[in-house]
Order: C-alpha cells, then structure tokens, then sequence
C-alpha cells in the first residue's frame, strides 16, 4: 500500500453508510493512498443501492450490516462497538470530507482524547448555504454556553476518539441527535473537545439524508435534555483550557 502510516494497527475508521454506491470507490482509493484500507469499517444502514456490493468488492475491509434504517447514530453505535482499537476516527463516505485528513485527526488524538474537523476553521467559509452556516454556528454556541466547551462545529462528521478516554458503550441515540449525545459524553467524561481544521466538499453525488431545519429543532431539544440531565447527575469538571495531554 502506498503512503506514510500513521500508527494504522492502533486504529480503526467507522464509515457509516446510506446509500452510497457512487462513492465508495474513490472513497476507498483515498483511503488506500493513506496505507489505511485495512482499517476501514463499514456500517450499511440497509442501503437500497449497490453500496453493499461496491464494499464487498473490496476484501480488505470490514462491514456491519443492518437489516433496516436503524439510523445514522445507530450505524456509528454500532461501528465504534465492532471496533477494537484504541483510536477510532469517524468520517462519511460522500466525500464531503477529505479522507486525506485522517492523518492529521490520528496525530492530534496523540495529545488529545477527543478531536473534531471543524468546517469552520479553515481560511474560506465552508460551502454551504448561509441558513446552515448559521443554524450550526447557533447549535454551537448554545452547547458551548449550557455544556462549557469552545467546539466550532458541533455537527461536523469528521471525529476522532481515544476508546480508553471515553465510555463509549453509554452512547444510545440512533439518529442525528447522536452528535449531542457523543459531545455531552465528552463533556460529562471531563474532556475538553479539540478540533483542527477541515476541507468541506459539498457532495457531488447522492443526495444528504439530513433534513436540516426539523433535525435542527429535534436537535436543540435534545440537547436540553441532556444538560438537564447532566444538571441533575453532576459531571467530571472540564480541563482549565484545551489542552488535554493525559496519555492513556
């Protein structure tokens, strides 16, 4: 395999997929340019497309199958549960984020238990629509003031987790609302969210399975609910700044 590995036996990269025929293969040359295909590890949320098969046409790779839309929060649930590695990167197959910075996720995981791309670092605004833009800028200042983080990006789908640093199995949510949850159970872990930036690529192929404005409102309200219930439990205190350099 071609390309600089960076420490490939201690991750794994859960792929949560819907629907995603037409990109899965250059989603997997990419990834395979990086000396990480054996890594991947797909979820299909009972596709009704080819995605099963342009997966299996690829024999070193893993997939979970469910037999129906259990979600997109399910699909990852249940990828981070099939995975066994201390480092878990998250990324979508679309393309709308760039495998190539898997990388620099697993070199930031060396100082930090949880890293985010965040979309809204990088030098241009991320191509995507004003109302988005400020819908997600809204959803993260809200999470920053009720939970006492700093993220920028609260529903980026680009992650990467320290499996020892968290407990993982408490996650529960099988749909969108699982980006709240996954960033309440950092929270509630007492970890600071570290993010990098990250290239936005609005996907050129399928159509998103969000729905952005009933998701957003679904989201909020979620979101309450866990602080609420993080109110009433107590939580771990969060690190004075970013830096979160325990190993582990």
């Amino acid at each position: 395999m071609r390309g600089a590995r960076q420490v490939p036996e201690r991750v794994d990269i859960v792929v949560p997929v819907y629907n995603e025929q037409a990109s899965i293969d250059e989603f997997y040359e990419r990834v395979a340019r990086l000396g990480l295909a054996h890594r991947l590890l797909f979820v299909d949320n009972a596709s009704t497309d080819g995605t099963v098969a342009a997966i299996e046409r690829h024999q070193d790779v893993r997939l979970v199958r469910h037999r129906s839309n259990e979600g997109y929060g399910a699909s990852i649930r249940d990828g981070i549960a099939a995975s066994e590695s201390e480092y878990v990167v998250v990324i979508d197959a679309d393309l709308e984020y760039p495998p190539e910075i898997i990388p620099a996720i697993l070199e930031a995981l060396e100082a930090h238990p949880v890293v985010f791309g965040s979309r809204f670092l990088g030098v241009h605004p991320p191509a995507m629509s004003l109302l988005r833009r400020l819908g997600n800028r809204w959803a993260s200042g809200l999470f920053n003031v009720l939970f006492g983080q700093r993220t920028t990006d609260l529903y980026t789908g680009m992650k990467g987790l320290r499996r020892s640093r968290l407990p993982l199995s408490d996650l529960h949510c099988a749909g969108f609302e699982h980006c709240v949850e996954l960033a309440a159970l950092v929270t509630r872990a007492g970890h600071r969210i570290h993010e990098i930036p990250v290239d936005y690529h609005p996907r050129r192929k399928g159509r998103s399975k969000m729905r952005h404005v009933p998701e957003g409102l679904k989201l909020t309200s979620h979101m309450l609910a866990f602080w609420l219930r993080q109110r009433a439990s107590g939580g771990a205190p969060l690190p004075s700044d970013s830096r979160d350099r325990r190993g582990g």
